[in-house]
C-alpha cells in the first residue's frame, strides 16, 4: 500500500521562484512525461502567465530544485492551488505531500482550498489522502477534449 506521509528525511523547503528560475521549471516539467493526465508547461511565457496569477514556490531539497508547486488565495478564506510537480526521480518520497501542507500551514484560516485534475492522475490518491473530496467533474474542462475533476478541502 503507498503511503503518503511526509518522510522526516526528506524535509523540502519551498523557496519562491522568480523569473531567473524559469529554465529550471521548464527542467521540471520537462521530467514528467506529456500524457492525457498531464500537459507540461514548457515556455517562459506560460511561466511568466502563471507566475502573474499564482504564487510559484520550487519545492527545494538542499539545494536541488526537484518540483514546484503554485497557489493563491482567491479572496480571504479561499485557496486554490493551481499546479504540483515533482521530478520524476524524486515522486513517490513524500515531497508533493510536504509541499502542499506547508501550503496549507500558509493559510491556518482557509475555510476552502481547492484544485482541479485529471480522473486519471494518480495524485488523485495523494490529494485525498490529504482530505480533498471530488466535489464535481467537468468536461473538456481545459478545452483539450478532457475531463477535470474539482476537488476541495474544505474546513468548518
Amino acid at each position: 500500500m503507498e503511503s503518503f506521509e511526509a518522510r522526516e528525511d526528506l524535509s523540502p523547503s519551498l523557496q519562491r521562484a522568480s523569473e531567473d528560475d524559469m529554465k529550471v521549471l521548464i527542467e521540471i516539467e520537462q521530467s514528467v512525461p506529456k500524457t492525457v493526465v498531464y500537459s507540461p508547461m514548457l515556455t517562459e511565457r506560460g511561466w511568466q502567465r502563471e507566475m502573474a496569477e499564482y504564487t510559484v514556490d520550487l519545492i527545494k531539497l538542499g539545494d536541488k530544485s526537484v518540483g514546484s508547486i503554485a497557489y493563491t488565495e482567491k479572496e480571504p478564506g479561499h485557496v486554490y492551488i493551481s499546479g504540483v510537480i515533482v521530478r520524476a526521480e524524486y515522486q513517490g518520497r513524500g515531497l508533493a505531500t510536504n509541499a502542499i501542507q506547508q501550503v496549507l500551514n500558509k493559510f491556518p484560516n482557509a475555510s476552502r482550498i481547492d484544485l482541479v485534475t485529471h480522473p486519471d492522475n494518480p495524485a488523485l490518491k495523494l490529494y485525498e489522502f490529504l482530505g480533498f473530496k471530488v466535489e464535481e467533474r467537468k468536461e473538456n474542462y481545459f478545452g483539450d477534449g478532457q475531463p477535470r475533476l474539482v476537488l476541495a478541502l474544505t474546513k468548518e
